[in-house]
Protein backbone atom coordinates (compact mmCIF):
# COMPACT_ATOMS: atom_id res chain seq x y z
CA UNK A 1 0.00 0.00 0.00
CA UNK A 2 1.18 3.76 -0.82
CA UNK A 3 1.20 5.90 2.10
CA UNK A 4 1.75 9.61 1.40
CA UNK A 5 4.58 11.43 3.47
CA UNK A 6 3.68 15.21 3.36
CA UNK A 7 7.18 16.15 3.79
CA UNK A 8 7.25 20.01 3.06
CA UNK A 9 4.71 20.96 5.77
CA UNK A 10 6.26 18.36 8.22
CA UNK A 11 9.18 20.57 8.18
CA UNK A 12 7.21 23.32 8.40
CA UNK A 13 5.57 22.04 11.54
CA UNK A 14 8.80 21.39 13.56
CA UNK A 15 9.89 24.55 12.36
CA UNK A 16 6.98 26.09 14.02
CA UNK A 17 7.66 24.06 17.23
CA UNK A 18 11.10 25.82 17.40
CA UNK A 19 9.55 29.26 16.88
CA UNK A 20 6.78 29.51 19.13
CA UNK A 21 8.96 27.87 21.81
CA UNK A 22 11.34 31.14 21.45
CA UNK A 23 8.13 33.22 21.93
CA UNK A 24 6.20 31.40 25.20
CA UNK A 25 7.82 34.40 27.60
CA UNK A 26 6.06 37.11 25.83
CA UNK A 27 3.39 38.50 28.44
CA UNK A 28 0.22 38.71 25.82
CA UNK A 29 -3.02 39.51 25.28
CA UNK A 30 -5.73 37.46 23.51
CA UNK A 31 -8.74 37.88 21.15
CA UNK A 32 -10.30 36.41 18.92
CA UNK A 33 -12.21 37.33 15.08
CA UNK A 34 -14.90 35.44 13.06
CA UNK A 35 -15.79 35.42 9.85
CA UNK A 36 -17.56 32.83 7.27
CA UNK A 37 -15.42 31.26 4.63
CA UNK A 38 -15.84 27.93 2.92
CA UNK A 39 -19.28 27.90 3.98
CA UNK A 40 -18.30 27.48 7.86
CA UNK A 41 -17.46 30.09 10.39
CA UNK A 42 -14.14 30.36 10.31
CA UNK A 43 -13.11 31.96 13.98
CA UNK A 44 -9.16 32.87 14.96
CA UNK A 45 -8.34 33.31 18.37
CA UNK A 46 -4.41 34.45 19.15
CA UNK A 47 -2.31 35.43 21.64
CA UNK A 48 0.16 38.17 21.14
CA UNK A 49 1.90 40.99 22.67
CA UNK A 50 -0.70 44.25 21.82
CA UNK A 51 -4.34 44.18 20.97
CA UNK A 52 -3.24 45.77 17.64
CA UNK A 53 -0.95 42.36 16.80
CA UNK A 54 -3.56 40.73 17.66
CA UNK A 55 -5.93 42.22 15.27
CA UNK A 56 -3.84 42.35 12.54
CA UNK A 57 -2.36 38.48 12.47
CA UNK A 58 -6.34 37.55 13.12
CA UNK A 59 -6.82 39.76 10.24
CA UNK A 60 -4.25 38.37 7.90
CA UNK A 61 -4.89 34.92 8.65
CA UNK A 62 -8.75 35.17 7.55
CA UNK A 63 -7.28 36.91 4.78
CA UNK A 64 -5.32 34.02 3.56
CA UNK A 65 -8.33 31.11 4.01
CA UNK A 66 -10.19 33.39 1.81
CA UNK A 67 -7.10 33.43 -0.83
CA UNK A 68 -7.38 29.57 -0.28
CA UNK A 69 -10.84 29.32 -0.95
CA UNK A 70 -10.26 30.85 -4.68
CA UNK A 71 -8.14 28.48 -5.49
CA UNK A 72 -9.48 25.30 -3.85
CA UNK A 73 -13.57 25.84 -4.04
CA UNK A 74 -16.00 24.48 -6.78
CA UNK A 75 -18.09 26.23 -6.54
CA UNK A 76 -16.69 29.30 -6.78
CA UNK A 77 -16.72 29.55 -10.52
CA UNK A 78 -14.26 32.44 -10.12
CA UNK A 79 -11.94 29.50 -8.23
CA UNK A 80 -9.18 27.97 -9.96
CA UNK A 81 -10.52 24.55 -9.10
CA UNK A 82 -13.52 25.34 -10.21
CA UNK A 83 -12.02 26.76 -13.20
CA UNK A 84 -10.53 23.47 -14.12
CA UNK A 85 -14.17 21.64 -13.69
CA UNK A 86 -15.77 23.45 -16.07
CA UNK A 87 -12.87 23.61 -18.69
CA UNK A 88 -12.54 27.53 -18.46
CA UNK A 89 -9.25 29.07 -19.06
CA UNK A 90 -7.61 29.76 -15.74
CA UNK A 91 -4.82 31.82 -13.95
CA UNK A 92 -1.95 29.29 -13.44
CA UNK A 93 -0.42 31.75 -10.51
CA UNK A 94 -1.37 28.85 -8.02
CA UNK A 95 -1.74 25.94 -10.11
CA UNK A 96 1.75 24.47 -8.68
CA UNK A 97 -0.01 24.56 -4.82
CA UNK A 98 -3.47 23.19 -6.15
CA UNK A 99 -1.42 20.15 -7.79
CA UNK A 100 -0.41 19.66 -4.65
CA UNK A 101 -3.17 19.48 -2.25
CA UNK A 102 -5.14 17.10 -5.29
CA UNK A 103 -2.10 14.95 -5.39
CA UNK A 104 -1.57 14.58 -1.35
CA UNK A 105 -5.51 13.71 -0.95
CA UNK A 106 -5.28 11.27 -3.94
CA UNK A 107 -2.72 9.31 -2.50
CA UNK A 108 -4.12 9.31 0.83
CA UNK A 109 -7.61 7.85 -0.28
CA UNK A 110 -5.80 5.54 -1.97
CA UNK A 111 -5.69 2.91 0.51
CA UNK A 112 -9.92 3.29 0.88
CA UNK A 113 -10.68 0.34 -1.65
CA UNK A 114 -12.22 3.58 -3.75
CA UNK A 115 -14.34 4.63 -0.78
CA UNK A 116 -12.97 8.17 -1.39
CA UNK A 117 -11.76 9.91 -4.04
CA UNK A 118 -10.97 13.57 -5.43
CA UNK A 119 -12.88 12.64 -8.24
CA UNK A 120 -16.30 12.41 -5.76
CA UNK A 121 -17.56 15.79 -7.24
CA UNK A 122 -20.26 14.39 -9.82
CA UNK A 123 -21.50 12.04 -6.86
CA UNK A 124 -21.94 15.23 -4.17
CA UNK A 125 -23.53 17.26 -6.98
CA UNK A 126 -26.10 14.39 -7.65
CA UNK A 127 -26.72 14.54 -4.06
CA UNK A 128 -27.12 17.96 -4.04
CA UNK A 129 -24.76 17.97 -1.18
CA UNK A 130 -22.15 20.91 -2.85
CA UNK A 131 -25.31 23.79 -3.36
CA UNK A 132 -27.48 22.71 -0.37
CA UNK A 133 -30.63 21.61 -3.02
CA UNK A 134 -30.97 18.25 -1.43
CA UNK A 135 -32.77 15.36 -3.68
CA UNK A 136 -32.77 11.31 -3.64
CA UNK A 137 -31.17 10.46 -6.96
CA UNK A 138 -32.72 7.23 -8.92
CA UNK A 139 -30.46 3.89 -8.58
CA UNK A 140 -29.14 4.60 -12.56
CA UNK A 141 -28.05 8.36 -12.06
CA UNK A 142 -26.58 7.23 -8.98
CA UNK A 143 -24.50 4.16 -10.69
CA UNK A 144 -23.82 6.43 -13.13
CA UNK A 145 -22.22 8.72 -11.11
CA UNK A 146 -20.14 6.26 -9.33
CA UNK A 147 -18.09 5.59 -12.45
CA UNK A 148 -16.50 8.99 -12.68
CA UNK A 149 -15.50 8.43 -9.34
CA UNK A 150 -12.05 6.97 -9.90
CA UNK A 151 -8.90 8.53 -8.91
CA UNK A 152 -7.14 6.38 -11.56
CA UNK A 153 -8.30 8.46 -14.42
CA UNK A 154 -6.37 11.72 -12.86
CA UNK A 155 -3.18 12.63 -14.41
CA UNK A 156 -0.74 15.22 -13.21
CA UNK A 157 1.84 16.84 -15.37
CA UNK A 158 4.03 17.77 -12.95
CA UNK A 159 6.00 19.81 -15.80
CA UNK A 160 3.56 22.07 -17.14
CA UNK A 161 1.49 22.36 -13.81
CA UNK A 162 -1.73 20.52 -15.15
CA UNK A 163 -4.16 17.92 -14.60
CA UNK A 164 -6.27 16.06 -16.54
CA UNK A 165 -9.37 13.97 -15.70
CA UNK A 166 -12.26 12.27 -18.04
CA UNK A 167 -15.21 13.68 -19.26
CA UNK A 168 -17.42 14.23 -16.73
CA UNK A 169 -15.07 13.91 -13.41
CA UNK A 170 -15.46 16.56 -11.22
CA UNK A 171 -12.83 17.25 -8.67
CA UNK A 172 -13.43 18.05 -5.11
CA UNK A 173 -11.27 19.00 -1.95
CA UNK A 174 -14.37 19.89 0.28
CA UNK A 175 -13.30 16.32 2.67
CA UNK A 176 -9.88 18.24 2.99
CA UNK A 177 -10.18 21.75 2.43
CA UNK A 178 -10.84 22.78 6.19
CA UNK A 179 -7.78 21.31 7.57
CA UNK A 180 -6.03 22.52 4.18
CA UNK A 181 -6.77 26.16 5.78
CA UNK A 182 -5.48 25.07 9.40
CA UNK A 183 -2.24 24.26 7.58
CA UNK A 184 -2.80 27.75 5.78
CA UNK A 185 -3.21 29.18 9.45
CA UNK A 186 0.19 27.68 10.28
CA UNK A 187 2.65 28.76 7.89
CA UNK A 188 1.46 32.45 8.16
CA UNK A 189 2.05 31.94 12.10
CA UNK A 190 5.42 30.63 11.72
CA UNK A 191 6.63 33.71 10.00
CA UNK A 192 5.21 36.37 12.15
CA UNK A 193 5.61 33.94 15.93
CA UNK A 194 8.09 36.78 17.63
CA UNK A 195 5.03 38.74 17.74
CA UNK A 196 2.71 35.68 18.93
CA UNK A 197 2.45 33.23 21.87
CA UNK A 198 0.42 30.60 20.16
CA UNK A 199 -3.12 30.59 18.68
CA UNK A 200 -6.28 28.46 18.01
CA UNK A 201 -7.82 27.87 14.60
CA UNK A 202 -11.65 26.49 14.02
CA UNK A 203 -12.52 25.98 10.56
CA UNK A 204 -15.39 24.22 10.80
CA UNK A 205 -14.93 20.78 11.70
CA UNK A 206 -11.41 21.25 11.95
CA UNK A 207 -8.95 23.15 14.83
CA UNK A 208 -5.11 24.09 14.53
CA UNK A 209 -3.64 24.61 17.79
CA UNK A 210 -0.02 26.48 17.36
CA UNK A 211 2.58 27.46 20.56
CA UNK A 212 1.26 28.01 23.77
CA UNK A 213 -1.41 30.03 25.56
CA UNK A 214 -0.76 31.59 29.05
CA UNK A 215 2.23 30.23 29.98
CA UNK A 216 0.59 26.85 29.02
CA UNK A 217 1.78 24.27 26.91
CA UNK A 218 -1.69 21.98 26.40
CA UNK A 219 -4.54 23.11 24.65
CA UNK A 220 -8.83 21.49 25.39
CA UNK A 221 -10.48 20.94 22.55
CA UNK A 222 -14.17 20.19 22.51
CA UNK A 223 -15.61 17.14 20.28
CA UNK A 224 -19.02 18.26 19.42
CA UNK A 225 -22.14 16.39 20.70
CA UNK A 226 -23.30 14.49 17.23
CA UNK A 227 -26.69 14.22 19.02
CA UNK A 228 -26.64 17.98 20.55
CA UNK A 229 -26.30 21.56 18.90
CA UNK A 230 -23.65 23.10 17.81
CA UNK A 231 -21.88 24.50 20.25
CA UNK A 232 -22.53 21.28 22.44
CA UNK A 233 -19.33 18.58 23.35
CA UNK A 234 -19.59 15.49 24.93
CA UNK A 235 -15.74 15.34 25.55
CA UNK A 236 -12.79 17.26 25.46
CA UNK A 237 -9.35 16.58 23.92
CA UNK A 238 -6.08 17.93 25.86
CA UNK A 239 -3.06 18.28 23.35
CA UNK A 240 0.09 20.33 22.60
CA UNK A 241 0.55 22.72 20.77
CA UNK A 242 1.02 22.37 16.85
CA UNK A 243 -1.44 19.69 16.59
CA UNK A 244 -4.28 18.96 13.94
CA UNK A 245 -8.06 17.97 15.20
CA UNK A 246 -10.52 17.47 12.62
CA UNK A 247 -14.13 15.93 12.90
CA UNK A 248 -16.69 14.41 10.89
CA UNK A 249 -19.80 13.59 11.56
CA UNK A 250 -23.17 12.38 9.79
CA UNK A 251 -24.63 15.72 11.76
CA UNK A 252 -22.62 18.41 9.36
CA UNK A 253 -24.75 18.31 6.42
CA UNK A 254 -28.06 16.17 5.64
CA UNK A 255 -31.84 16.07 4.74
CA UNK A 256 -35.02 13.77 5.19
CA UNK A 257 -36.74 12.25 2.58
CA UNK A 258 -39.38 9.48 2.93
CA UNK A 259 -38.88 9.19 6.03
CA UNK A 260 -35.24 8.63 5.75
CA UNK A 261 -32.28 10.55 6.98
CA UNK A 262 -29.51 11.01 4.53
CA UNK A 263 -26.18 12.51 5.33
CA UNK A 264 -23.01 13.64 3.29
CA UNK A 265 -20.44 11.71 3.71
CA UNK A 266 -20.57 9.47 1.18
CA UNK A 267 -18.68 5.73 -0.03
CA UNK A 268 -18.48 5.63 -3.57
CA UNK A 269 -18.45 2.65 -3.94
CA UNK A 270 -22.23 2.57 -3.12
CA UNK A 271 -23.25 5.99 -4.19
CA UNK A 272 -25.09 6.20 -1.20
CA UNK A 273 -23.93 7.98 2.61
CA UNK A 274 -21.87 5.81 4.55
CA UNK A 275 -23.39 2.98 6.85
CA UNK A 276 -20.42 2.01 9.41
CA UNK A 277 -22.48 2.21 12.69
CA UNK A 278 -20.55 5.74 13.66
CA UNK A 279 -22.22 9.24 13.88
CA UNK A 280 -18.79 11.12 14.01
CA UNK A 281 -14.56 10.64 14.22
CA UNK A 282 -12.42 12.78 15.60
CA UNK A 283 -8.79 12.84 14.37
CA UNK A 284 -5.65 14.34 15.52
CA UNK A 285 -2.55 13.75 12.99
CA UNK A 286 0.53 16.22 12.31
CA UNK A 287 -1.12 18.44 9.39
CA UNK A 288 -4.79 19.77 8.94
CA UNK A 289 -4.94 18.50 5.56
CA UNK A 290 -4.35 14.66 6.78
CA UNK A 291 -6.16 14.54 10.11
CA UNK A 292 -9.43 16.38 7.85
CA UNK A 293 -8.80 13.29 5.24
CA UNK A 294 -8.49 10.74 7.59
CA UNK A 295 -11.70 11.87 9.96
CA UNK A 296 -13.64 11.22 6.77
CA UNK A 297 -11.94 8.03 5.53
CA UNK A 298 -12.38 6.63 9.25
CA UNK A 299 -16.00 7.16 9.24
CA UNK A 300 -16.58 5.76 5.96
CA UNK A 301 -14.28 2.46 6.75
CA UNK A 302 -15.56 2.23 9.96
CA UNK A 303 -12.89 1.83 13.30
CA UNK A 304 -11.49 -2.33 12.53
CA UNK A 305 -10.58 -1.05 8.70
CA UNK A 306 -9.24 2.19 9.64
CA UNK A 307 -6.59 1.30 12.68
CA UNK A 308 -3.48 0.23 10.36
CA UNK A 309 -4.11 3.35 8.58
CA UNK A 310 -4.20 5.22 11.35
CA UNK A 311 -0.83 3.37 12.66
CA UNK A 312 0.78 4.31 9.40
CA UNK A 313 0.57 8.25 10.06
CA UNK A 314 1.36 7.70 13.28
CA UNK A 315 -2.55 9.25 14.03
CA UNK A 316 -4.99 8.72 16.18
CA UNK A 317 -8.68 8.73 16.52
CA UNK A 318 -12.17 8.60 18.75
CA UNK A 319 -14.34 6.91 17.15
CA UNK A 320 -18.42 7.51 17.91
CA UNK A 321 -21.12 5.13 17.46
CA UNK A 322 -24.99 5.62 17.37
CA UNK A 323 -25.62 4.22 21.05
CA UNK A 324 -22.56 6.93 22.09
CA UNK A 325 -20.54 4.61 22.90
CA UNK A 326 -17.01 5.51 22.36
CA UNK A 327 -13.80 4.17 21.31
CA UNK A 328 -10.66 5.88 21.55
CA UNK A 329 -6.97 4.31 19.81
CA UNK A 330 -3.89 4.17 22.04
CA UNK A 331 -2.62 7.58 21.54
CA UNK A 332 -5.46 9.06 22.93
CA UNK A 333 -6.30 7.32 25.98
CA UNK A 334 -4.74 9.79 28.03
CA UNK A 335 -5.95 12.80 26.66
CA UNK A 336 -9.71 12.30 26.22
CA UNK A 337 -12.33 13.50 28.82
CA UNK A 338 -15.84 12.53 28.43
CA UNK A 339 -18.01 15.08 30.04
CA UNK A 340 -21.50 13.95 29.06
CA UNK A 341 -22.71 11.07 31.11
CA UNK A 342 -24.57 9.69 28.14
CA UNK A 343 -21.61 8.95 26.31
CA UNK A 344 -19.81 5.62 27.40
CA UNK A 345 -15.93 4.33 26.63
CA UNK A 346 -15.86 0.68 25.20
Amino acid sequence: MKFVRITAIMTLITALCFAFSSCSQIKTKSSSQSDVIMGSVVTVKTYCASDESNAQLQQEILGRIRQLDSLISKNDENAVLCQINRGLPYSDKDIHELIKYLKSTVDIYSVSGGKLAVTSGALTELWGFDNGEFRKPDRDEIQNAVSLCDDSKLIFDTDSNTVSFADGQVLNLGSVGKGIACDKAGEWLMLTSQFCEGAVISVGGSVGVFGTHDGKDVWNVGIRDPFGSENDYFAVLSVKGNSFISTSGNYEKFFEYEGQTYHHILDLTTGYPADSGLVSVTVKADTGLLSDALSTMCFVLGREKSDGILKSYGADAVFVYTDKSVEVTEGLEESLSIKNGEYTLK
